[in-house]
């Protein structure tokens, strides 16, 4: 699908949703710097891995609906493997089951979007 035939909405939605995982990786960053120890390295990387392509992911949606579906996917499984994580071994604070939810629930929701977009 090209730009000129592609709905408005991919057009709004991309840029909101890259600040969106921004924010995410920002939050990854930060709390890889305070408390680095608190996880083992392959859970940071999950987490930074699912914010990394969730940004690119909302880049390609733009101009390959189709590799973007393919992006917002491995960010959803990324960010599972956090969240999973999170609860079974980790020590989740009360608004951490609704940051999860939300973060689930937009990646999944950009995922099916861009699969019916592409």
């Amino acid at each position: 699908m090209t730009t000129a035939s592609m709905p408005r909405w991919p057009r709004l939605c991309a840029p909101v949703a890259a600040i969106w995982y921004a924010f995410g990786l920002s939050q990854c960053i930060l709390g890889f710097l305070a408390m680095s120890d608190a996880a083992p390295m392959v859970i940071w990387i999950a987490y930074a891995s699912a914010c990394l392509l969730g940004i690119v992911g909302s880049a390609a949606l733009l101009f390959t609906p189709t590799r973007a579906a393919m992006l917002f996917a491995i960010s959803l499984v990324a960010a599972l493997i956090y969240y999973v994580w999170l609860f079974t071994l980790g020590a989740p604070a009360g608004e951490d089951y609704a940051v999860a939810g939300m973060v689930i629930g937009v990646t999944l929701v950009l995922t099916l979007a861009a699969r019916r977009l592409s």
